[in-house]
């Protein structure tokens, strides 16, 4: 498969965005569990840490789709037309 130079850095963006999106995750789960520390503690109220910790899952889920970088749709249509490509040669 034969990608043309604006594919091949819409791939290498996207890459990195994905690395990004893991640390921010790892970073998330670390922070997540010194809250529950806390929590077990006293120190912070239990109520508050199910709120925080509810946003920061539905964050780390839509993490990929912020910030710059590709979308997934974006490679999604270089992924299609590279397969329309590959089904119209044989």
């Amino acid at each position: 498969m034969e990608f043309s130079e604006n594919e091949l850095a819409a791939i290498a963006a996207a890459k990195k965005k994905i690395k990004t999106a893991a640390m921010f995750r790892v970073f998330l789960i670390l922070s997540i569990l010194m809250g529950i520390t806390l929590m077990f503690s006293g120190l912070v109220i239990a109520e508050v840490i199910v709120y925080l910790a509810y946003a920061a899952v539905m964050l780390a889920v839509a993490l990929p789709q912020f910030g710059p970088g590709p979308k997934y749709e974006d490679l999604l249509k270089i992924l299609e037309s590279k397969a329309n490509v590959q089904r119209s040669k044989t």
